[in-house]
């Protein structure tokens, strides 16, 4: 028996990497029809112009070495792991979320090779590519790091629920503190006091005040920190990061 020359080891190798590839980035599609798991199909439809149209299913996903993948919902969103090829071979991988790409895709040649990295962040319907490394040269170059946006995205809910119970929170404590102080009785919601309104929503600080209100004071004074930190913080860093 003849000896295998290094070129044809090689080229051996080769093939051998691209069907293994190729059974990682095609595998067997189905879909889910009244409940039962059924070979994907398009459906066909025949126009009255004569026209023959195909609609892709819902509810569909794939199987590859028995990891499913590349689901759909009933809305036709794409869900969950995805394994994404293009014509050259190359094949994207990553997570969807309603549609949107959520957090590491990962990039691949199809030999196996990593050629980019990104992230990405949404927020409702909206999505941002928040980093991108680039692998090509075989030494990590990063391209785009937006570290603050990424953050702000994904503690947008938290960040707005803080900022709304410290700036609003201390109009009815500031009101406690201003009614102590002059011997009033105002609400801070009422049409006729506008002014303690105002006076109570705008006091960012109390330096002067009498010792039965210390306590009040200095919950109003930390949550005014609080809130005017957040609220520069985002305005300092969205800035910095060129996003307005």
């Amino acid at each position: 028996m003849k000896n295998f020359s290094k070129t044809s080891l090689r080229k051996l190798t080769i093939l051998l990497n691209i069907l293994c590839l190729t059974s990682l980035t095609y595998g067997q599609k189905f879909m889910i029809v009244n409940g039962d798991t059924l070979p994907l199909r398009d459906e066909m439809e025949v126009l009255e112009t004569g026209d023959t149209i195909y609609h892709g299913a819902c509810r569909t996903f794939e199987k590859i070495k028995g990891q499913i993948v590349n689901q759909s919902d009933e809305q036709c969103l794409r869900q969950g792991p995805w394994i994404i090829t293009d014509s050259a071979g190359n094949y994207w991988s990553g997570n969807f979320k309603d549609n949107n790409k959520e957090g590491i895709w990962k990039l691949f040649n199809k030999t196996g090779k990593l050629l980019k990295e990104t992230e990405h962040v949404s927020f409702g319907n909206d999505q941002y590519l928040v980093k991108e490394i680039d692998y090509v040269s075989g030494t990590p170059v990063t391209l785009l790091d937006k570290i603050f946006l990424a953050f702000y995205i994904k503690h947008l809910v938290a960040i707005m629920v803080i900022l709304f119970v410290t700036f609003f929170g201390r109009m009815f404590i500031n009101s406690s503190i201003y009614n102590r102080e002059n011997g009033t009785n105002f609400g801070v919601l009422f049409p006729k006091n506008y002014g303690h309104t105002l006076l109570c929503t705008f006091t960012f600080w109390f330096a002067h005040y009498k010792p039965e209100n210390r306590r009040l004071v200095i919950i109003s004074n930390t949550m005014s920190i609080i809130g005017l930190s957040i609220l520069f913080g985002l305005f300092i860093g969205l800035v910095i990061t060129g996003e307005i």
